[in-house]
């Protein structure tokens, strides 16, 4: 596997047929698992909207919503790239359009077959909806076709070798035609996918419900999936060993404690790739300085956050992508060490000698977001920066982040399957990046999605685009880190979860959990 675009999509050129098979999850060991039980699992972001065309985060929101909806392709271990609902997929037209031929036995669960148009409907209502969430990262599409009821064609207004990856978001799920004008999506779902919905608590809890005949049963290992979400990480902790729940995701700051646990507990350990950092809207006043941003990570103690914080585990960043990805800069063009001294001089060339106030928005709720805003406001009071911290809930944050009203964001960077996808996501969606990116960088970061790169000049654009986001400081970078995910020792397919090796969520289609004894 190539750390590019995967197996698939590095071979995938013109004429070239991509995946096979039925996309079934390595490392589920089904002989164990009790198809009868519940699994029961907790995250630190609670529920909100089902529909997964305006879903808030559509990451966070992947580890339930993915569950009832199928989409094109899907991410399995190792950042590998596999067919879901598409058997095979082909580029055309210089790498400006996507055909994928589809499977012809699945159906939604009101009964009505899925095919091209399903598909083809779905996606403009993805495009188009009010409040998508989604439209961003499908804006690289400029029309899609009906070939025959088993064949779509996507056409593209740049090269898109990233279209199939993007498809294996929820923001590619595909929703049953009858439904697509529903107005209570965001809390009743029609799809195609393993589960049906039971009962969806907003801002709590969502209970899925296996849904019979589907085409893919190691999809849905377990009989009923129970998903609460509970910000607090020691409220987590007392969940699991109390039997409350079978499974949770696991901080970076939780690490010592979990270690302790001992029998019957599990921690299972993803490659270093979430990222953590206060986003920057480089429209604001003095943010929109370079010097200014540089002032702020250098005013920073990232060994000393990930110690305190973070059980050591946290490896401190100075750049936008992190170890997992081509691209990343080794060693980086600015270390950003810890230096006040340097902080307070780039401030008064940036014409502010005496600091100045800024206003950083903080997840409510979330004692992780909470601990490192405490500490970046420390940190920056030590060089005359007053940062004032407002809290807002899942379904405020980011509404308001996108508004443009707020210098800073406390939070996980997104991160995607590739690099260029990666920086794309992070740094040229409105909604992540409100402000302008530096010269050179989206010019960057665009060359890379050409399918017919090879190796080289593929490293060489996104490593462009990476030095000019670290010297630019486009984020107040923090650190690096794995998902973690900890559970008793019954649960299976808990270290094969395709969406962790990217992000901090896990994909539980293929997990589920053993019988007693």
């Amino acid at each position: 596997m190539t750390k590019r675009w995967a197996v698939a999509a590095a071979l995938c050129l013109v004429a070239t047929a991509c995946g096979s098979g039925d996309g079934g999850a390595d490392g589920a060991a089904t002989a164990e698992v009790d198809r009868s039980a519940a699994l029961r699992v907790a995250i630190n972001y609670a529920p909100t909207s089902v529909d997964p065309h305006t879903v808030s985060s559509p990451t966070a929101g992947h580890a339930y919503v993915s569950l009832l909806y199928d989409r094109l392709t899907q991410m399995g271990p190792d950042l590998e790239l596999r067919p879901m609902l598409a058997t095979e997929w082909t580029f055309g037209d210089g790498g400006r359009s996507v055909t994928f031929s589809l499977r012809d036995d699945v159906t939604f669960s009101d009964g009505a077959r899925v095919d091209a148009a399903a598909v083809t409907a779905s996606l403009d209502r993805a495009m188009t909806v009010a409040g998508s969430t989604a439209k961003g990262n499908l804006a690289m599409i400029s029309a899609v076709e009906v070939v025959d009821p088993v064949t779509v064609r996507i056409t593209t207004n740049r090269p898109a070798a990233d279209l199939p990856y993007v498809l294996s978001g929820v923001e590619g799920s595909v929703i049953s035609p009858a439904a697509l004008d529903k107005p209570d999506l965001d809390v009743t779902a029609v799809g195609s996918g393993p589960y049906t919905l039971g009962r969806l608590a907003v801002d709590d809890s969502v209970v899925l419900e296996r849904r019979e005949g589907y085409w893919d049963p190691q999809a849905q290992q377990a009989a009923r999936i129970e998903l609460t979400g509970v910000p607090n990480d020691s409220a987590r902790m007392n969940g699991l060993r109390s039997g409350q729940f079978d499974m949770m995701m696991t901080t970076a700051g939780q690490f010592d404690q979990v270690s302790e646990l001992g029998d019957p507990y599990v921690t299972h350990s993803y490659p270093p790739a979430t990222t953590y950092a206060v986003y920057l809207n480089t429209a604001r006043p003095n943010i929109d300085k370079v010097k200014v941003r540089q002032a702020l990570n250098y005013a920073i103690d990232r060994e000393g956050i990930s110690r305190a914080l973070l059980d050591g585990r946290c490896t401190p960043s100075a750049q936008p992508l992190p170890s997992v990805y081509p691209g990343h800069l080794d060693p980086p063009p600015v270390e950003y060490a810890h230096d006040p001294e340097r902080a307070r001089q780039l401030l008064a060339e940036a014409g502010v000698p005496d600091g100045f106030g800024m206003t950083i928005l903080v997840p409510a709720g979330i004692s992780l977001y909470e601990q490192l805003a405490a500490a970046v406001q420390a940190q920056l009071a030590e060089v005359g920066i007053a940062a004032e911290l407002t809290a807002q809930t899942g379904t405020q944050i980011f509404g308001s982040w996108g508004d443009g009203g707020f210098d800073g964001l406390v939070n996980a960077r997104t991160t995607r399957p590739t690099a260029a996808m990666t920086l794309q996501a992070s740094y040229l969606t409105p909604s992540r990046f409100p402000g302008p990116t530096p010269p050179g960088f989206a010019e960057a970061v665009s060359s890379a999605y050409d399918p017919t790169l090879d190796e080289a000049a593929y490293e060489a654009a996104v490593t462009k685009a990476s030095t000019i986001g670290a010297e630019s400081a486009l984020d107040v970078f923090l650190c690096s880190v794995p998902a973690m995910w900890t559970s008793t020792d019954r649960v299976r397919g808990g270290d094969m979860m395709g969406l962790s090796y990217f992000s901090a969520f896990g994909d539980l289609r293929y997990v589920g959990i053993a019988g007693e004894g």
